[in-house]
């Protein structure tokens, strides 16, 4: 079992783990320390680190709260072990992407968008949006030192406007004005008086009256200028300009947040104003998603090499649709578009035509029929759109859909009223958005600018919490994220690091951390910042327990724990346990100590097997691609590398699947990377992804339901002499479905208890006491062994058992190969 360090108040102490395949491992963990627990798969690594300690720990900590509060928490079943002591609260940070809400990114996540909505009223200064002037809430003494300060010496008028009710002759006018004490005005860059015959032959809607005339200087013109200000603003309902005599040239000024130039209002800053959760800065196209659902062309067109007549249009090809084909040819014809031409072949022109019909912009499409003429594909859809009240016409549109950017906000989920604020650093001028697209390093330097110009202690703490967050970003190797990117796109090993650094910006301390092969997907280049960042929690006085295969991270471990030897029965227990430096003590059956040591390697190919044929991308420039032309060789085992950030998600996932599934005819859900074409898709029959997300999500499915091997052993069952003179069939030996599984717990094998207040409990079901069958199907066995008893074989034990029964015996090889 290995030597385990002394018992004591410093260190957890673990006795008789038995989760899972664990077989009564004894451990002792020293606190603040980084422990790696590492192993070959299977062998029980996550049971010790996740099910066991990070279980009892969170448990443990849940129950401190009162019960009221308790039932809004996540609760944790008491693993099976004799005895944990000295545990901390407890943290996992796990691989699985869990995330689905579109709402949630990186900026969310770590909390830097909160900090940001609260920054942006302090920080950021207020741009027109048509004239781009800034707009500042003035008062009459700051106007008053503004003007004094760029036209001293100089003869200026102050004016305010009044409104002109329509119809008004300049007589009338002019008498009004002069009765209310106001004797000259300002127009057409004359000085008026009010008390002679006017000379102009209408008024404007808006009249410039001259509140004072004064020469500014340095000694009493301050004063005299700010009365004649303050009384300005205060006739002219906030606005106020100053004339230069001289010249005629008008300066405006607002109290509010207005442009008087443009004579526009904004909408005053606030945190709501810059949260795309929140009504208030949401685009109200997407609500704050940046896509919307739409017509998707890619659907409805999804290869562009046929023609007009060979059925481009590919809803036109079917049903009743068939005479919408009718009218594009007819109309192609008439126009002379050439209806056999490939149609990516075809000019710019006639493609846009036979999309968007002809230009009718107030007429429906059903009026363009009417008329004769082409109503255009999206004219199709847009008339397809009234008729949703119809069930299959709902069924038809959704074939076509897919999530598309929104045009109203370009993605970047926020209102117009958003973008009018803009934080300045340095040189430039940032909006929200832009600053969010950033990537991290340089949104780093663009904050460390923008601090330069902070004014107030609030800025101050708002920023600095923000760089703090940014820098933990970078430190873990994920310098090429932005924060409106979105969280369920990130790799489970991204999202480790997000949640990592989570936590480092909370500066918790006295907290377990129990983390999940957090290297994974991380370039070596970047392996020793993610080192120092696990050293860097631990010296704040947590304890790390961390899961782990990447040699570099093991090497900087304080204590190595080695669970196996083997996976499933063979493993389970504790191999090694002690610093990197005696792990040439270890058992001889350690296989971390002998590939550490170099005892054992991994070989490298002396022939590799040839291509046979290739797959191109031309032209690919989705996201930070430029415009890259790569070839995929097929035939063999190809691995895209790079440092993280570099694109290869973006060029295999988005640009090459993605693409690759429009030009099967079965597009997904997202819209695929921007390429110029992809040659050679022909080559292939097919195209499945395989990625990080869960196969199943019902307690139902099993590794055998899944790979279909299942089927085969109920056919083995039912096929039994017993099983025919009994009537069992098939389905007689499904858990799922049929007359032979166990009634009380409908096959699952146990009963779920709800506690209001407590875990919830799962207890087995005490009907079949786990077996999920009744009894008669259970007495049908098959060399010895009944269908629960085949079901709970691991993948290698059922290989040996069913190799020579079942017609494919190799259905499982795959399994016990990974």
């Amino acid at each position: 079992m290995g030597k385990h360090f002394a018992p004591a108040s410093s260190a957890i102490v673990i006795r008789g783990a038995r989760q899972n395949n664990l077989q009564g491992v004894d451990l002792d963990l020293e606190l603040n320390r980084v422990h790696v627990v590492t192993g070959p798969s299977g062998s029980g690594k996550s049971s010790l680190a996740f099910d066991t300690i990070y279980a009892e720990g969170q448990r443990r900590y849940v129950e401190t709260f009162s019960p009221y509060t308790r039932q809004f928490l996540d609760r944790m079943d008491k693993p099976l072990v004799d005895e944990i002591r000295g545990i901390p609260p407890a943290i996992a940070i796990e691989q699985a992407n869990r995330v689905r809400t579109t709402r949630s990114t990186v900026g969310t996540i770590t909390e830097i968008n909160d900090y940001l909505k609260l920054l942006m009223p302090q920080l950021a200064r207020a741009f027109c949006p048509e004239c781009g002037r800034e707009i500042l809430p003035e008062t009459a003494e700051s106007i008053a030192r503004q003007v004094i300060r760029q036209l001293s010496g100089k003869k200026v008028l102050v004016c305010f406007g009044i409104n002109t009710p329509p119809g008004t002759s300049p007589a009338d006018f002019f008498s009004f004005l002069n009765q209310q004490g106001f004797l000259r005005v300002w127009l057409n860059g004359k000085v008026l008086r009010t008390d002679e015959p006017p000379t102009v032959e209408r008024v404007p809607g808006i009249v410039p009256v001259i509140e004072d005339r004064l020469t500014l200087d340095d000694s009493n013109g301050l004063p005299r200028l700010t009365e004649a200000i303050e009384q300005g603003l205060k006739y002219g309902k906030g606005r106020v300009s100053v004339v230069e005599a001289d010249n005629r040239v008008e300066h405006k000024f607002s109290t509010g947040w207005h442009c008087p130039y443009c004579d526009l209002d904004i909408r005053p800053p606030s945190p709501g104003l810059f949260s795309f959760n929140n009504p208030l800065g949401a685009c109200p196209a997407c609500r704050g998603y940046g896509r919307t659902i739409g017509i998707d062309l890619n659907r409805a067109m999804p290869d562009r090499s046929l023609s007009l007549a060979g059925g481009v249009v590919k809803p036109f090809q079917s049903g009743q649709m068939q005479e919408c084909q009718r009218d594009l040819i007819k109309c192609a014809v008439r126009r002379e578009v050439d209806v056999h031409c490939p149609f990516e072949e075809l000019p710019a022109a006639d493609q846009e035509w036979v999309v968007e019909g002809d230009s009718s912009p107030n007429l429906t499409a059903e009026e363009i029929w009417e008329n004769g003429g082409w109503y255009g594909v999206r004219g199709f859809f847009d008339w397809m759109e009234s008729r949703t009240y119809k069930m299959h016409v709902r069924v038809f549109l959704s074939r076509y859909r897919s999530y598309t950017l929104c045009r109203t906000c370009q993605g970047t989920r926020f209102k117009p009223e958003t973008l009018n604020f803009k934080v300045v650093a340095g040189d430039q001028k940032y909006t929200l958005p832009e600053l969010q697209q950033q990537p991290l390093d340089t949104l780093f330097q663009t904050m460390l600018q923008a601090r330069t110009t902070s004014a107030g202690h609030a800025s101050e703490i708002l920023l600095e919490q923000i760089l703090s967050r940014v820098r933990y970003l970078i430190e873990v190797g994920l310098s090429y994220l932005t924060l409106d990117r979105s969280t369920r796109s990130l790799s489970g090993g991204e999202l480790q690091r997000v949640n990592l650094t989570t936590c480092l910006g909370a500066s918790l301390v006295n907290t377990l951390f129990v983390l999940d092969e957090p290297s994974i997907g991380l370039h070596p280049r970047d392996i020793h910042r993610l080192v120092a960042v696990l050293c860097g929690l631990r010296d704040k006085g947590n304890t790390l327990v961390v899961v782990e295969h990447e040699e570099a991270v093991i090497q900087s471990a304080d204590s190595i724990i080695e669970i196996g030897p083997g996976r499933g029965a063979k493993g389970g227990r504790l191999v090694y346990q002690g610093p990197l430096e005696s792990i040439d003590r270890a058992l001889p059956e350690s296989l971390t100590a002998a590939y550490l040591t170099g005892k054992k390697t991994i070989p490298t190919p002396e022939q590799r097997r040839r291509p046979s044929d290739f797959i191109q991308v031309v032209g690919a420039r989705e996201n930070n691609l430029k415009d890259l032309t790569v070839r995929f060789p097929l035939g063999v085992f190809c691995c895209v590398t790079g440092v993280s950030g570099s694109g290869k998600s973006t060029l295999v996932q988005q640009v090459l699947y993605e693409n690759l599934l429009v030009l099967k005819g079965k597009p997904g859900e997202e819209a695929p990377g921007l390429c110029s074409r992809i040659v050679g898709a022909h080559k292939v029959d097919d195209v499945i992804l395989v990625d990080q997300s869960p196969l199943a999500r019902s307690p139902r499915s099993t590794p055998a339901v899944y790979v279909g091997v299942f089927d085969r052993i109920r056919d083995l069952f039912s096929a039994l002499p017993e099983a025919r003179a009994a009537g069992l069939t098939s389905g007689s030996f499904s858990f799922n479905s049929g007359n032979g599984r166990c009634e009380r717990c409908g096959g699952l094998g146990y009963e779920k208890i709800e506690m209001q207040f407590l875990s919830d409990q799962y207890v087995r079901c005490g009907e079949c006491e786990g077996r999920r069958y009744q009894p008669h199907v259970l007495d049908i066995e098959l060399a010895g062994k009944s269908i629960h008893d085949v079901l709970e074989l691991t993948v290698t034990e059922a290989i040996a058992f069913l190799g020579d029964k079942l017609h494919s015996p190799d259905f499982l090889r795959p399994l016990y190969l990974l």
